[in-house]
């Protein structure tokens, strides 16, 4: 493989969850150092309270594949001082901790310019790190709360919110895109020399895929309201029950000439002049009778063959997936290599998805399997921070490296 875009580039981590760990995997996918400093005395949510379970949590194997981890208790003086001596030798600094928590370790960005004046802090966080609401503590599932998402992921005339969706969608654009943001920080310290340091919010980074949303107020005066899985500008619209235990497909007819491709491909011809369905508007409003009318063949049908049938038809449509037929069914996946093969130390060999993009001279890759907790804290006290073997044992013995 040729070298990577990001190779020489080290990343230091101090990170929890899933928003922080998602911009150093990102990073260490593409070639970058990627060094985690936790400790033992509070470890990362993912890895859990379990100590037998530190190093098995799917969560953090999937979010901190390739990096190393090194066990620093930055809870005391000497702890933070190794931490500036490590920022002294790398290139960024990702941080995703509650806010407060980089100021009481004397680490915010001032004071990591005094240790390496082009350093690049990158914060992350729900909120952002200004405003009246950035010491709030959130977490990406109930910023869709915040940002409307969850308002509009609902059913009309619903008497209940779905509140926290459980999803966090937030967690991963805002990691991703703060990766983003590194490389164009490193591009800018590449021309003129100058490190900075970038203030993510997830809740903006959520918000701006919203956009439409935000015109339908501004532009039309009409406030938005849940549409269930209804769209006004297609008709049929939606996940449909095909045969077999919970199994749907997704349609959508947006034309006058999907709707007569449908009708045919599903040996009905009739429907295009049955009255209620004849154009876009009546179909618009005859949904339920609509739904009914599309079960009567989807209802019978493997989702699959409903998927393949009407795509051949020039009629969008897509499976349901789930997991098992990801991995088994999804041809698209296994022609494209998505799902990559690993081993892990403690939970052995696993199926996991790979890089979601494919640079065609300088591919990234997973560099590797997620670190045991502290893993790499001798060869990194050692080689970076330049200790000797007797005071590596006495910083242990003191807890210093814990």
């Amino acid at each position: 493989m040729a070298t990577l875009p990001l190779t020489g580039i080290r990343v230091l981590e101090l990170t929890t969850g899933a928003a922080g760990p998602t911009v150093g995997r990102t990073l260490a996918e593409f070639g970058a150092e990627v060094i985690r400093v936790e400790s033992r005395k509070r470890l990362d949510s993912h890895r859990g309270q379990n100590e037998a379970k530190w190093n098995q949590r799917p969560d953090f194997v999937k979010l901190n594949r390739g990096k190393k981890s090194v066990t620093i208790n930055m809870s005391v003086e000497k702890g933070r001082a190794l931490m500036k001596r490590l920022v002294s030798k790398s290139d960024v600094l990702v941080e995703n901790f509650a806010m407060g928590v980089l100021e009481n370790w004397g680490l915010v960005y001032d004071e990591l310019k005094k240790v390496k004046e082009d350093i690049i802090l990158v914060r992350v966080k729900g909120l952002g790190s200004t405003g009246p609401h950035a010491t709030d503590v959130t977490w990406g599932p109930n910023v869709g709360n915040i940002m409307g998402s969850t308002y509009l992921w609902n059913y009309p005339e619903s008497d209940f919110s779905t509140g926290e969706a459980r999803s966090q969608h937030p967690d991963f654009m805002g990691g991703v895109t703060a990766a983003y943001a590194v490389v164009l920080a490193l591009i800018h310290r590449k021309r003129t020399g100058q490190g900075q340091w970038i203030d993510s919010a997830q809740l903006e980074v959520g918000a701006s895929l919203l956009g439409p949303k935000y015109l339908e107020y501004h532009v039309n005066g009409e406030e938005p309201r849940p549409m269930g899985n209804y769209s006004v500008t297609a008709a049929p619209y939606g996940a449909f029950r095909c045969a077999g235990e919970d199994r749907w497909c997704v349609i959508g007819v947006y034309t006058q000439e999907e709707w007569l491709a449908f009708c045919t491909a599903t040996g009905r011809p009739a429907l295009a002049s049955d009255a209620r369905f004849a154009t876009h508007l009546q179909r618009t409003r005859n949904p339920v009778a609509l739904r009914q009318a599309v079960e009567e063949w989807t209802g019978s049908r493997d989702p699959y063959e409903v998927m393949e049938s009407l795509q051949a038809a020039g009629v969008m449509a897509a499976v349901v997936q789930d997991v098992e037929d990801q991995f088994k069914r999804d041809k698209q996946y296994e022609a494209r290599g998505f799902l990559v093969s690993g081993d892990e130390p403690e939970l052995g060999p696993l199926v996991t998805e790979g890089v979601p993009v494919k640079l065609s001279l300088t591919p990234g890759g997973v560099q590797g399997y997620s670190p045991l907790v502290g893993e790499h804290t001798q060869e990194v006290a050692r080689t970076l921070l330049g200790l000797s073997p007797s005071e590596i044992e006495t910083l242990e013995l003191e807890q210093v490296l814990f």
